[in-house]
């Protein structure tokens, strides 16, 4: 998977600037996104907010909608 070079920019000079390894904070920066990802997926419709980023949410109608699709496109 193609990484984004911006970000591992900021993860290497974070990784210089506290003396961690980069893989551990490769993955600290990624756990708020696989966070969120899996609270989204999971489909409690609980919203995930990230400081300074943005407010996630499920919005139950869009769900509904894509699933009367998909149950459509299988018969």
């Amino acid at each position: 998977m193609a990484r984004n070079p911006l970000k591992e920019k900021l993860v290497r000079e974070i990784a210089e600037e506290y003396g961690a390894p980069i893989d551990e904070v490769r993955s600290i920066v990624e756990s708020q996104f696989a966070y969120l990802k899996h609270t989204v997926e999971h489909g409690a419709f609980d919203s995930v907010r990230l400081p300074m980023f943005g407010r996630f949410w499920v919005n139950p109608f869009r769900l509904h909608k894509l699933n009367i699709t998909r149950a459509k496109k299988k018969k």
